[in-house]
């Protein structure tokens, strides 16, 4: 091959062409080139000496591309003009691992191979973005999008939690998992996932990234999509997988897909019921299918109180619009937490007098309603040290 290119001429993004040449040759195309072309050459050359690569010529036409785009661009390109090149990358920064029980209320998609799309991920103030290279990536830009991803993490400190849904493993998941992990996700979304040995195989993989590249043994979560009739059924299997296992989360599309229903509260209760019990069984947190319709802020609105109703944790987005009307539906409201805190305290009350029954407002206060009371003051406290936010 004497000539490869990676990259679009969209806003954001660039074009790089490399080519065979005897000696490293650069060629800069930017608007503002006096000020801007000086800056874009010198991360070409880091890039490319990272690579070792130096018998090559590249020529970019910028489109306004940030840093990361322009190295993960030229990365794409010279590994496929120069097959072995290996591309590891210099992390900007210092991302440590996660709480494994911290809130995750909202879970917001972002496609992998969109630069455009991609700017300003992080301060949307999710608690989870998932940088998505499966179902929004077309096959023919699976390989550059997980690089671009990789430049990302290693660039962004994310406010949150950071994830990557990868691809299914039967296709190309474990490519994807050797090289974003260069980049230190928080975690890995499965989809697709139908059994426990689907969740032991990626966490083998992940085992063997980890010790690859240093990292803390066990660091990388995994949340599994269960989004088949098959998964539904060894939801339990799933959830329980391993202790790497944070989150279980439901797709509607495919499930619904798979076994010929139509998208309604009641052709999904089965599997979000089972779903929720199955995280509830391994002690994990489980979040709810994805609302399509962006222009729909009442539907949002209820089926994410119904999914918090059902004993989920949280939901996913799919556009930086929904996280508001998603975290108000799954955090507490204030009354709740007054009522909380008045259980409580009538029951410290009672065990003081030493009353063997608990009475508030003239109601029993049994053992369940005390949990669940304490259970949603120590989730508001979470939400109030992770900085998490009702608006």
């Amino acid at each position: 091959m004497s000539e490869t290119t990676s990259g679009s001429g969209s806003k954001g993004d660039c074009v790089v062409t490399a080519s065979a040449a005897k000696e490293r040759r650069l060629d800069i195309e930017t608007k503002g080139a006096d000020l801007l072309a000086r800056g874009v050459e010198s991360v070409v050359a880091n890039t490319l000496d990272q690579l070792r690569v130096s018998d090559v010529a590249v020529h970019i036409a910028d489109q306004g591309a940030l840093d990361y785009v322009i190295r993960a661009r030229v990365e794409s390109a010279v590994r496929e003009l120069v097959p072995k090149a290996r591309g590891s990358v210099e992390m900007a920064v210092d991302r440590g691992s996660s709480d494994r029980s911290r809130p995750r209320r909202s879970r917001l998609y972002a496609p992998g191979n969109n630069p455009r799309l991609l700017a300003g991920i992080d301060v949307h103030g999710a608690d989870c973005v998932l940088l998505d290279l499966e179902d929004s990536v077309p096959p023919s830009e699976k390989a550059s999008a997980r690089i671009l991803v990789k430049h990302l993490l290693a660039s962004i400190p994310f406010p949150e939690e950071a994830w990557v849904r990868i691809n299914p493993l039967e296709t190309c998941g474990l490519e994807d998992v050797a090289e974003i992990l260069h980049g230190r996700p928080h975690g890995i979304c499965l989809p697709k996932t139908e059994s426990a040995a689907d969740v032991n195989r990626l966490a083998d993989a992940l085992a063997t990234r980890e010790d690859e590249f240093g990292l803390p043994e066990g660091s990388t979560w995994i949340m599994p999509i269960i989004e088949t009739a098959t998964g539904v059924l060894h939801a339990a299997e799933i959830a329980a997988a391993g202790e790497r296992v944070v989150m279980v989360s439901f797709g509607a599309e495919d499930f619904t897909r798979d076994v010929g229903a139509l998208r309604s509260r009641w052709s999904l209760l089965f599997a979000q019921s089972m779903i929720v019990a199955a995280a509830a069984a391994a002690g994990i947190q489980a979040s709810d299918t994805v609302f399509a319709d962006v222009n729909d802020d009442e539907g949002l609105k209820a089926e994410a109180e119904l999914a918090r109703e059902l004993g989920f944790d949280g939901k996913g987005a799919i556009n930086p619009r929904q996280i508001p009307a998603i975290h108000r539906a799954f955090s507490p409201a204030d009354e709740e937490l007054e009522r909380a805190r008045a259980i409580v305290d009538a029951a410290r009350e009672a065990g003081e007098k030493g009353l063997g029954a608990v009475a508030l407002d003239g109601k029993m206060i049994d053992k369940p309603v005390l949990a669940r009371a304490e259970r949603l003051i120590r989730y508001a406290e979470r939400l109030t040290k992770g900085g998490g936010s009702n608006a």
